[in-house]
């Protein structure tokens, strides 16, 4: 009897220990403690403003920019002589240029500009048909052409503009203009700044800015640290021509606040 206790005692001590280790084993597994997450670092506090600035063209004197003159010469010529009033217009041409390259005109500076010729018809006189005739039209009668020449020249030496004009004219020119700049249209300018002037500009832009970005650290009780960026918005001539009446320049600027 007590043989027959001691096995049933023996069997539940080891049932227990069989559930105990099964359970165990099906228990989760502890959880592992989660990293903390990083907290960003706050941005530096900054101060930011624009500025601008006008700065002006240099002076340059006018008497020596480049002017142009714009030769125009015309005539007529009867429908038989239509060849030989071409070749005359040429050869007048030829002689205007001849003409000016001994005033000190350079030969790389005169620009035939074309010959262009333009027929002229009769005005119908009393009795004469209708210019359509039965739906058709009738040839009208050509009276003449008008011829026309024109060249350009580039005059760099202002000293000798005057008789230039008189030459041309007295060699066959109908009609003599003047234009500023090269090739007879206004100066292109330059639309970027020389390299000291464009330095004074930004500096007087980053001034302005400072001015304001200081007003705006004091008002909140803060001070100007360095410098932390510098954008340049805009550099763009006044016309006309594009630089002729100066820049303006903008920036935006950015301080860190002094501690």
């Amino acid at each position: 009897m007590d043989a027959r206790r001691a096995i049933i005692a023996t069997l539940i001590a080891l049932i227990l220990v069989i559930a105990y280790s099964a359970g165990a084993l099906a228990s989760p597994p502890a959880a592992t403690a989660a990293a903390p997450i990083a907290v960003p670092a706050s941005e530096t506090a900054l101060i930011t403003a624009t500025g601008s600035a006008f700065v002006n063209t240099p002076v340059t004197d006018f008497v020596v920019s480049p002017q142009t003159l714009n030769i125009t010469a015309q005539s007529k010529a009867a429908p038989g002589d239509i060849d030989g009033a071409m070749a005359e217009m040429q050869q007048r041409l030829l002689n205007i240029k001849s003409t000016l390259e001994k005033l000190g005109v350079p030969s790389a500076g005169i620009r035939f500009q074309g010959l262009s010729v333009q027929p002229l018809f009769g005005a119908l006189q009393p009795g004469q048909p209708s210019p359509v005739e039965k739906g058709q039209p009738i040839p009208q009668q050509l009276v003449s052409f008008t011829i026309n020449g024109s060249m350009q020249a580039d005059m760099s030496d202002m000293k000798i503009l005057v008789a230039a004009m008189n030459v041309v004219t007295a060699n066959g020119a109908t009609g003599v203009n003047v234009y500023p700049g090269k090739g007879g249209g206004a100066p292109q300018g330059n639309p970027q700044p020389p390299s000291d002037v464009l330095q004074k500009g930004l500096a007087e832009a980053i001034a302005n800015a400072q001015a304001t970005a200081t007003a705006t650290a004091t008002a909140s009780g803060k001070k100007l640290g360095e410098i932390h960026s510098v954008a340049v918005n805009q550099i763009y001539p006044l016309c006309c021509p594009p630089g002729a009446g100066g820049w303006n320049i903008a920036v935006t600027v950015s301080w860190s606040i002094a501690p």
